[in-house]
């Protein structure tokens, strides 16, 4: 009987050992990172330069001799103005033939309009009367319009950009005989990259600056991107240079061919690139996922994995995301191929900068 009351309190021991819990494991601490916009998303730069809006190659309407060029490279013109002549002598002379045989129908036309009013001839004579008054009247406008074409005149108001052919020389109809720019317009041409040309969707403000005219900042209105790359695999935006009562004094120092720096300004639609550590991203398949982090209210929080677009490597050891992340999320930075989707972690205490190494 002894033996038996000595084993009891031992077997009561061995199942209380049983029914002890086991520790609860804590969650995991993670290192967390604040999703930021990139450095240089918010605008970007590139070089340019200006050319006139209007540029004009004037020619003559008629072929002949020039007589007189008026103008040289670099002259202000007025629209109107007359800026060459051609010598008219030949036309002259086929103007006045014109006109006596012109002065001649015309008589013998209104002697058989008379008759036939009167009923002294037929219809067929009255209706080739007038039909020849018709034709020598248009062969005499046009020979007027050949004698007036021997001037040429301003289309608009500029200035004389080349001189193509000089005094005497003999030029046909439609050869350029100088080429004019509008003084009223002026535009900046840039280039930009194909990586840029996606984004142009978020292109909001322009500016552009001159070395020649320090301390300005001219505004840009948008005219023109070119939908196809040139084979520099760039692609043209026109851009013009806005005249407003602030820079109108000193936009007038800027001329065609000068060089500038154009600003693009992008729109805050919140869609701008981000820019995250590397470590934070992992991949499954062709796809590439970071983990965001949810606080809860008991200082923890909760993970879930997010796809994103990584555009590029920094050489700082980031990634630039295009979406999938806004900036101001918070994302675990490292070991994220131990952690699993919907995981409760603890954020990792990030001591102060007057804290180094976390010792006070």
């Amino acid at each position: 009987m002894k033996k038996i009351f000595l084993l009891l309190p031992m077997a009561a021991l061995l199942t209380a050992c049983g029914q002890k819990e086991a520790p609860v494991a804590e969650p995991p601490m993670v290192r967390l990172s604040t999703v930021q916009v990139v450095s240089d998303a918010a605008h970007s730069s590139y070089p340019g330069r200006t050319q006139a809006t209007n540029v004009a190659n004037v020619a003559f309407r008629v072929s002949g001799t020039l007589a007189d060029v008026k103008v040289k490279e670099g002259d202000a013109v007025r629209e109107g103005q007359v800026i060459a002549r051609m010598d008219d002598r030949d036309y002259q002379v086929q103007l006045s033939a014109i006109e006596a045989e012109y002065q001649q129908v015309k008589a013998d036309c209104e002697r058989v309009i008379a008759l036939y009013n009167d009923g002294s001839t037929t219809a067929q004579n009255y209706d080739k009367a007038r039909y020849g008054l018709e034709q020598i009247t248009a062969k005499y406008k046009h020979a007027q319009d050949q004698l007036a074409d021997c001037v040429l005149k301003a289309p608009y108001s500029g200035y004389v950009q080349r001189v193509l052919h000089e005094s005497h020389e003999t030029v046909a109809a439609g050869m350029p005989i100088l080429s004019l720019f509008c003084s009223n317009g002026l535009e900046v041409v840039i280039n930009i990259p194909a990586s840029e040309h996606v984004q142009s969707a978020r292109f909001g403000q322009f500016a552009a600056t001159f070395d020649v005219l320090p301390g300005e900042v001219y505004p840009l209105r948008l005219l023109s991107i070119a939908p196809r790359a040139n084979a520099n695999q760039l692609y043209e935006v026109r851009l013009l240079l806005e005249n407003n009562a602030a820079n109108r004094e000193t936009l007038r120092k800027v001329t065609p061919g000068m060089t500038a720096l154009v600003d693009i300004i992008y729109k805050d639609d919140g869609d701008a690139p981000v820019e995250i550590p590397s470590g934070a991203v992992f991949h499954k398949g062709n796809k590439s996922y970071v983990f965001i982090y949810e606080k809860q209210d008991d200082g923890s929080g909760i993970i879930r994995q997010c796809e994103v677009s990584v555009s590029a490597l920094k050489s700082a050891g980031t990634m630039q995301v295009d979406c999938g992340l806004h900036p101001g999320q918070q994302i675990v930075e490292s070991g994220v191929h131990h952690l699993t989707d919907g995981q409760r972690v603890r954020p990792a205490q990030v001591p102060s900068k007057e804290n180094v190494g976390g010792l006070l």
